[in-house]
Order: structure tokens, then C-alpha cells, then sequence
């Protein structure tokens, strides 16, 4: 039998017993609520045991805050690190045991961004809405923000430097331009 046609058959069973035992339609119904939301419930968290098997042992994202081009490279490390000082400030609950890297070049050139990488405490919409309302949004020059979930095993090492050959040359003008202006390689928020 269809999975979905022995739930509705196993709710009409149990609304039936529950009526004839005197349970009001209401209460019934609530109860019927209660046990799917349950099931629910544990059903998000079987899925989120098996990626958790399969991908690594935290679930984690990755937050790309993305900033004006057009500034000058002092400009763009005070405004990278002024972003930094007000989001610790913000205390939001993914930020504890986050680390992130300043990075300055993409394969369009100069392209100064912050790779911040927490643990998965909310979904990625809910992160990024909460950057942008935030002090530290509002008082960079930061123009966008992009939330991407993932998996500790990942995300830390893509922030380390462990990227696609592809991206080789950046990553060298990431660690030259970094030396030049004495940041380090990641840190630890």
C-alpha cells in the first residue's frame, strides 16, 4: 500500500476509535495534529542523521559577504575588518565557533569578500535576512550576502585554501596581497 494511503487509513482508524470512545471531533483532530507534526519532527530528524553520516559530522554554512569593488585596498581591509568588530557584536547563536578569511581575488579580479563558516543553526534565508538588518551590514560598504548550507568537512577547508585547481591563481594573490598587509590566513570569530 501507497505510504501516503496508510497514514490517511492509520488517522481514520485512530479518529474513529478516539470518537467512539467519546472524544470530541475537536479534540480528535488536535491529537491527530499533535502525532503529525511528531512524526514530522521525527522524520527531520532521521534526515538529518543520514546527511549528516553521508556529508560529515556537523552541517554547516557558508556565508559570502561580498563588498564595493571600487574602493581602495586600505579602504576595503577597515571597512572588511569594521564588518567583522559589529557582526561579533550582533551575538547571533551560528556565530559561536565560526571562522572566516578575507579574500580579495576572483576570476574577475579584484573582488574583496569575507567567507564566514558556522554551524547550521537556522535555515540559509533566515541567516542572510538577519546580515542584512544588521549594524554591520548597514554601516560597510557591503553589497551583498550569500548563505550556502554544507558540511563542516567542506566549508573549513574552503575557507583553509583546499579549492578546485581552477582557482590556484587567486588563491596565491589571496596570500601575497594577505602577507603584503599582514592578515592572517582564517580566523577564528
Amino acid at each position: 500500500m501507497d505510504p501516503q494511503k496508510q497514514i490517511c487509513a492509520n488517522q481514520y482508524t485512530i479518529f474513529e476509535i478516539m470518537r467512539g470512545a467519546g472524544w470530541s471531533a475537536e479534540k480528535t483532530n488536535d491529537l491527530l495534529y499533535k502525532m503529525e507534526t511528531l512524526a514530522d519532527k521525527q522524520h527531520h530528524i532521521k534526515v538529518k542523521e543520514q546527511h549528516q553520516r553521508v556529508f560529515g559530522t556537523k552541517l554547516t554554512v557558508m556565508i559570502t559577504i561580498s563588498f564595493d569593488n571600487k574602493m581602495s585596498e586600505e579602504e576595503t581591509i577597515n571597512q572588511m575588518n569594521m564588518f567583522i568588530q559589529l557582526f561579533k557584536q550582533s551575538d547571533y547563536k551560528w556565530c559561536e565557533n565560526a571562522c572566516y578569511c578575507f579574500e580579495f581575488f576572483s576570476s574577475e579580479g579584484w573582488n574583496p569578500h569575507i567567507h564566514l563558516v558556522s554551524e547550521k543553526n537556522d535555515a540559509p534565508s533566515i541567516i542572510a535576512k538577519a546580515i542584512k538588518r544588521s549594524p554591520a551590514y548597514k554601516k560597510s560598504n557591503v553589497y551583498n550576502v550569500n548563505v550556502k548550507p554544507g558540511n563542516d568537512g567542506f566549508h573549513y577547508k574552503y575557507i583553509q585554501g583546499d579549492k578546485k585547481e581552477s582557482k590556484e591563481e587567486n588563491i596565491i594573490k589571496d596570500e601575497e596581497f594577505r602577507q603584503k598587509h599582514k592578515l592572517k590566513s582564517y580566523y577564528i570569530l
